[in-house]
Parts: structure tokens; C-alpha cells; sequence
């Protein structure tokens, strides 16, 4: 099993040692930490093994631990991370699970986690930038805080309604239509769930779905009449869904939110003038 890591701590080389002992139940001789670029002096009979290398920028050290088959008590990834953050008495970076390379997961050494924004340069001794967080974390007293559209939108949500209205993988002219189908159907079910992950979605990101919902209006006209009835049956269906998860406001939350990005909403759609409720971008 493999975990990688990354720190603030100028330590962390010096503790892990102790570290994987405590973790991983095994004794000192059974152990090997290493810089990433020494290959002579390794323990090679190692069960649990650290190399660590030195980063350049926000961040300092990156360690990459593997422990053998033979070890029958492994952390998970974040039980692993939390014991490393309160043993160095900083935060330790690893991989978010949600499939976006930047978006790392970040264990407090007070406890609890938050997720970050960590940027690699282009440069030929590449940087790393912590850029924002979800919340405020340990050594960076002037990190902006903020949510991350990107992680909103990676949290996978069920879709039953198109799904049985369009093929998984339809033909090539009904792509376009199932994906806005599948938009609206999410906006829906979102709401329904309470703004997933964390309770939260920007109005930007509300305005976005309601102009898929336009595109879906056009693209609808254009079916043949038998093809039109039957997603016209499923959006319907979907509709009814909407309308019971908001309210009548005539577009003033979304206008008093975006101002001049959705002037006119009472020429629009029915679907302009309604809001959830409560809002879920009121907590940026």
C-alpha cells in the first residue's frame, strides 16, 4: 500500500522513523526512511519504507510511504495523515479522492481536515503554491478562504430520470440532449440533497444550469415529433421536481446576487423567475 504526502514541517524526515513504527505496528530494523535520491545506504528488507524529497515553495517536503503485504496493521490514508499532522504539529497535504489533481486534502494538526488549492509551477524546479482553502489552515495567517466550484461539480450525482428517457450512450445527434437533460436532472437532485459536498453552490454556477435549461428548450424543438414527446414526458417530470424545491421570487435573488449578468429575468423562462431556498450561495 502506497501513501504520498507533502508537509510544511522542516522536520518531517527526523520523525518519521518513530512515526512508522507507531503507525504500522513494526519494529525499527523492519523500517527504512530515506532521501528519495540515496541508494546505497537503504534498508532493502524494509516492511514499511519512507523517501522523502525536498519541495520548493509553499510546501517542503513531499513523502511517499509504501508498507509491504506482510504488514497486517495499515492505516487508511487519512488516519495515517492525522497522525503525521499531530506528530509535526503542522498540516499534512495527500489526495482529495475526488479525482482533481490540484484539490488536495489538508489533516490539521489540531484536528478535522479542509481541502486546498495547491498549484505546481511550469518552472524547471517546479513551486507549489497553496492558493485557497476551504478553511483557515496552521502557518498560512493570510490564505484566502473560499469554496471550490470544481469539487461541486465532481460529486457524482444520480440521474434515474434520463437515464430511462435516454441510452447511456445514445446516438451521436441525442449526445447534446442527454447531457442538458442530465444537467437539469442534477440541479434538482442537488438541491434535494443539500448542496453536496459541503451545503454550497454560487450563483454563477445556479445562472450556468438555468441557461443549460434554455439550450434544452431549443434543442427539444428540434426532435422529430415521437422522439420530442418522449424527453418531453421525462422533462416534465423533472420540472415538477424543480418547481417543488423553489420559490417564487421573480429572479431577485439571482439578479441581487449577479446584478447585471441576468438583467430582464421577467422576459425569461418560468424557470428564471424561481429560487431555492434557502439560497445555497449566501454562505461564500
Amino acid at each position: 500500500m502506497t501513501y504520498v504526502f507533502m508537509t510544511t514541517s522542516s522536520k518531517a524526515p527526523e520523525v518519521m522513523s518513530g512515526l512508522l513504527i507507531e503507525a504500522f505496528d513494526v519494529q525499527l530494523s523492519e523500517t527504512d526512511v530515506s532521501d528519495i535520491s540515496e541508494l546505497e545506504s537503504r534498508n532493502w528488507d524494509a516492511l514499511v519504507t519512507c523517501e522523502y524529497e525536498r519541495l520548493e515553495g509553499d510546501l517542503a517536503w513531499s513523502l511517499t510511504v509504501y508498507a509491504a503485504e506482510e504488514v497486517k496493521q495499515r492505516p487508511s490514508e487519512t488516519e495515517l495523515a492525522t497522525l503525521m499532522s499531530q506528530r509535526l504539529d503542522a498540516p499534512v497535504f495527500f489526495a482529495s479522492g475526488i479525482g482533481i489533481p490540484w484539490i488536495q486534502r489538508v489533516a490539521m494538526p489540531e484536528g478535522g481536515s479542509t481541502l486546498a488549492r495547491v498549484i505546481e509551477s511550469d518552472e524547471e524546479r517546479p513551486r507549489l503554491a497553496v492558493e485557497a482553502a476551504e478553511s483557515s489552515i496552521t502557518g498560512f495567517p493570510t490564505l484566502p478562504i473560499q469554496h471550490f466550484p470544481e469539487v461541486v461539480r465532481a460529486v457524482a450525482v444520480p440521474t434515474p430520470v434520463t437515464d430511462a428517457a435516454v441510452p447511456a450512450k445514445p446516438a451521436r445527434e441525442h449526445e447534446e440532449i442527454r447531457g442538458l437533460l442530465v444537467n437539469w436532472e442534477r440541479l434538482g437532485n442537488r438541491m434535494h440533497s443539500g448542496w453536496p459536498p459541503a451545503g454550497w453552490y454560487s450563483a454563477e454556477m445556479y445562472k450556468e444550469d438555468l441557461e443549460l435549461r434554455d439550450r434544452l428548450e431549443v434543442r427539444l424543438r428540434a426532435l422529430a415529433e415521437g422522439e420530442q414527446k418522449a424527453i418531453s414526458a421525462s422533462l416534465s417530470v423533472l420540472d415538477a421536481h424543480y418547481r417543488t424545491l423553489t420559490s417564487n421570487d421573480g429572479g431577485e435573488s439571482l439578479r441581487n446576487a449577479l446584478g447585471n449578468e441576468v438583467a430582464n429575468t421577467a422576459e425569461r423562462r418560468w424557470y428564471w423567475h424561481r429560487c431555492p431556498d434557502p439560497l445555497p450561495w449566501t454562505s461564500e
